[in-house]
């Protein structure tokens, strides 16, 4: 049985709490940078209707990232019945925080969300749980919520504590949920479904790829020594608006694959993998408030992203508890 309060609340068809599926759009992001309508348009066609932007321009661009208004994109997203469900801000520190809500909200998106954080030292922690806290009501003054998602990093450790542990007990549930990324929990070292269980309604969104069984890297990025997972002195983990990949607007696929095609070997499509994506979906459904369990394909072995995307959803297609519907 679920904890007392742990029961998933918002999509229940036939008595039964299930997922909708989602996709970010920073999965197709090289068709994005080519023509962002288009794009959107070809993936409502394939059959998500659950939209997640992705903007990683956000110092320049408080929109989706590509330049695109905000009213043009909804008229497209309503002609073929898809709706935009969450967007991601990056660098969320560096945005116009109040033209990134006014754009979300001609989208009719409700959920915003802080794609990744740069820890060094306790202090430091302990300011950006404040600002957690303050971009989170912001956000729930305009009805909107907060979340922010997870790397391996977030389980590195201060003083015997993971870092995202920090985050829950410093931040007020009210201002801050996450959207938990179980593909990176397992490259953490950890087990997905039990970190669904610890961190339960805490979560309001899911991210899911699969990890590749012939992968060149090992599946634990963080190593199973204790010592190791302590953020030494010095240490930084993670960007902010500060770093180059910030201040170029995002890096490109052309550029990751040069720089880390060993790492990329990991990424693979829904189903093809090892990650025990039924036992996710069954946690998720039971122990958290998540609506949507959101496709992000970080990168790709087949010859497009296009091609990527519509394998995961033949492999999404094989699990139940789950929805298509918008």
């Amino acid at each position: 049985m679920p904890p007392a309060g742990a029961e998933g609340v918002y999509n229940i068809k036939n008595g039964v709490v299930i997922l909708k599926v989602g996709l970010i759009l920073y999965s197709v992001r090289d068709h994005m940078a080519e023509d962002p309508l288009k794009t959107v348009e070809a993936v409502a066609r394939m059959g998500y209707k659950n939209i997640e932007v992705c903007n990683h321009n956000a110092i320049h661009d408080p929109g989706c990232g590509f330049g695109v208004d905000a009213k043009e994109l909804k008229e497209i997203f309503d002609h073929y019945g898809t709706k935009v469900i969450s967007a991601h801000i990056f660098p969320f520190e560096k945005s116009d925080i109040q033209a990134v809500l006014n754009y979300n909200s001609v989208l009719g998106n409700n959920n915003i969300v802080n794609p990744m954080g740069r820890f060094s030292t306790y202090d430091d922690l302990m300011r950006q749980c404040e600002f957690f806290n303050h971009m989170g009501k912001i956000c729930a003054q305009a009805g909107m919520t907060y979340l922010y998602h997870n790397h391996n990093h977030e389980f590195r450790t201060i003083n015997g504590k993971y870092i995202l542990d920090y985050i829950i007990e410093n931040t007020d549930p009210n201002y801050l949920s996450l959207e938990l990324d179980t593909f990176w929990v397992m490259r953490a070292g950890l087990n997905p479904v039990e970190q669904i269980k610890r961190l339960g309604r805490r979560i309001r969104l899911v991210h899911q790829k699969d990890f590749a069984w012939d992968s060149l890297v090992p599946i634990n990025l963080n190593g199973l020594d204790p010592d190791a997972l302590k953020l030494k002195p010095g240490e930084v983990v993670g960007l902010d608006g500060n770093s180059d990949y910030a201040a170029r607007g995002g890096m490109t696929a052309q550029e990751e694959k040069r720089q880390k095609w060993a790492a990329t070997t990991a990424f693979t499509e829904i189903g093809t993998g090892i990650m025990p994506i039924q036992d996710i979906i069954n946690a998720a459904n039971t122990y958290t408030d998540a609506q949507y369990i959101i496709l992000e394909q970080d990168a790709t072995r087949m010859p497009t992203q296009m091609d990527s995307i519509e394998k995961s959803m033949e492999g999404f297609r094989k699990f139940d508890g789950i929805s298509w519907d918008a």
